[in-house]
């Protein structure tokens, strides 16, 4: 039954490789790390892999255009939120499949903090994830929101090759892990987590 999951993954992760090699790779990364796993720990962190995907999955669809009327500004770290958005600007009903991708986001969360975590629980969240970013990717195709390519561009030179990267920010405790918003052309910067800290690497 196992090898059947692996199988409907790949076949999902293949199909999500065509927009988004990194998400495609981090799902791939879980399947694969899945498969060798067997404590509580090793279980849980499927569900920070995944989690981490959907992020950047939901950056990669997203564009400041799609947001609702009001809404000023979206954390890059608010997938559900981008998720919403983008598929609200898709066509047809799309209700039942926020519903279902904002459950697969869920459970990831609610993975890696469970200390009674499975592998049938790690399988079903790597899986869930899969089908519903497979079916995202599915929807804004046939809308054409994909075809344009939406990223942010960088607010400093223009460019569209902006990255989000995990940083890691010394305190007095040690380190905090945030996530770092990077231009590969300029070297501009952007940390929402310390209170929209930016500027330009030399």
């Amino acid at each position: 039954m196992t090898d059947l999951w692996k199988g409907i993954v790949d076949l999902l992760t293949q199909y999500i490789n065509e927009h988004n090699a990194t998400v495609a790779r981090q799902l791939a990364t879980a399947m694969d790390q899945l498969l060798k796993s067997s404590s509580v720990e090793e279980f849980k962190q499927t569900g920070v892999t995944i989690r981490d995907a959907w992020i950047e999955y939901s950056q990669s669809i997203f564009s400041c255009e799609f947001r609702a009327s009001g809404v000023s500004e979206i954390s890059l770290s608010d997938a559900k939120k981008m998720i919403k958005y983008s598929l609200e600007n898709a066509k047809g009903n799309t209700e039942d499949l926020i519903k279902m991708s904002h459950a697969a986001y869920d459970l990831c969360n609610k993975l890696q903090h469970d200390m009674n975590a499975t592998f049938d629980m790690a399988l079903q969240c790597i899986s869930s994830s899969a089908l519903c970013m497979g079916l995202i990717h599915l929807t804004m195709l046939h809308s054409e929101l994909l075809v344009q390519r939406p990223y942010y561009k960088c607010p400093n030179c223009g460019s569209l090759k902006l990255e989000t990267r995990e940083h890691w920010e010394p305190d007095v405790d040690g380190a905090f892990k945030v996530n770092k918003l990077t231009c590969a052309e300029c070297g501009w910067f952007y940390i929402e987590e310390m209170g929209g800290m930016s500027g330009v690497e030399g």
